[in-house]
């Protein structure tokens, strides 16, 4: 009898043991190995991931976390659909145009509020009013080319009016750098820092015109997973938006740390570009809406705001809500 009582005893401060760590249901068993995608290939903007990383945020909050990059939104919500990746982060206006067609993802948090898209150019461009007339590269499948004829739609401003020169990313640094084009299609977090790289020893300028800036109020990453492990395992998916958000918080509050941590982790990128990139991200997720609303929190206007947009730009047919996209509640507000 005294011999099962030791046994009950010892079972007992286990348990104790356990609980008073303040671990997790996931934390206290062995980490999950998942798989996380970010949007593209890595740059600054992909710095909190890496910081999770290395500082043990995923492992503590029970996540043996893979972070490989992709070759844009579309893939992520491909490689989620397909048991390819378990996580990712992908743009709005991606997840509303799958989501549309059928896809069975959702958004869960919001990685970063605004979109960072716009145009860069070596003369200031600071309205719509004022692009009219000049000669923008894109490619062919570039979303600005849908998303500029928007603003200007709602300006009251003839689209006619943006002259567009088909180009591959590749060479819109060298068309603008060589001024053979007035304006570019860029992002402020990735493609900025890096073109102001190059084009400062030539004593050339970069300006950015923001989307945002211009009334394209969407959105801009979303924290994505499947609408199955939503619904099957809402704990881990709460656990996971929760430390991401401890990681991202992190590196608002120590950049030069946190840029120092990609750059360890991915050695072959720039640490000076880096920081200028995360900087420029880190805009775009303190914004007011944010520090109103709390980070990553999504309010079913601004959702119904974004998909309306969507809509607009890219000729969507039928309706969508808030809930067809984002599942909210797994974010602490």
């Amino acid at each position: 009898m005294n011999t099962a009582m030791r046994r009950i005893g010892t079972v007992l401060l286990a348990i104790v043991v356990v609980l008073s760590a303040g671990g997790s249901p996931l934390s206290a068993q062995a980490p999950k190995k998942i798989t996380f995608l970010t949007n593209y290939v890595f740059h600054g903007r992909h710095t909190p991931y890496f910081v999770g990383l290395d500082k043990g945020f995923y492992r503590d909050a029970g996540f043996d976390v893979q972070i490989n990059p992709a070759t844009g939104s579309g893939f992520v919500i491909s490689a989620l659909e397909g048991g390819k990746a378990d996580y990712g982060m992908a743009e709005s206006t991606s997840v509303v145009q799958a989501v549309a067609k059928g896809a069975r993802v959702k958004a869960f948090g919001v990685f970063m509020d605004i979109t960072t898209s716009g145009l860069a150019s070596l003369t200031p461009y600071p309205t719509p009013e004022s692009i009219l007339g000049k000669t923008v590269a894109a490619s062919l499948t570039d979303s600005a080319r849908v998303i500029v004829p928007i603003i200007l739609n709602r300006k009251g401003l003839d689209p006619t009016k943006v002259n567009w020169q088909a180009a591959d990313p590749g060479v819109y640094f060298s068309l603008l750098l060589e001024r053979k084009v007035d304006l570019i299609t860029a992002s402020i977090d990735g493609d900025v820092p890096a073109l102001t790289r190059v084009a400062t020893p030539q004593g050339k300028t970069v300006h950015f015109a923001a989307f945002g800036d211009w009334g394209y109020d969407v959105f801009g990453y979303f924290l994505v997973t499947t609408a199955t492990k939503i619904g099957e395992k809402p704990d881990e998916v709460r656990a996971f938006a929760a430390v991401t958000a401890k990681a991202v918080k992190y590196s608002i509050d120590h950049p030069e740390e946190a840029a120092r941590i990609m750059v360890k982790h991915n050695p072959t990128l720039d640490e000076a570009t880096t920081l200028a990139q995360w900087r420029q991200s880190i805009k775009a997720i303190t914004t007011p809406y944010v520090a109103k609303n709390g980070y990553g929190v999504a309010t079913p206007e601004r959702l119904q705001r974004t998909i309306d947009l969507v809509r607009q730009a890219f000729k969507m047919e039928g309706t969508l809500s808030p809930g067809d996209i984002y599942a909210d509640g797994f974010v602490a507000r």
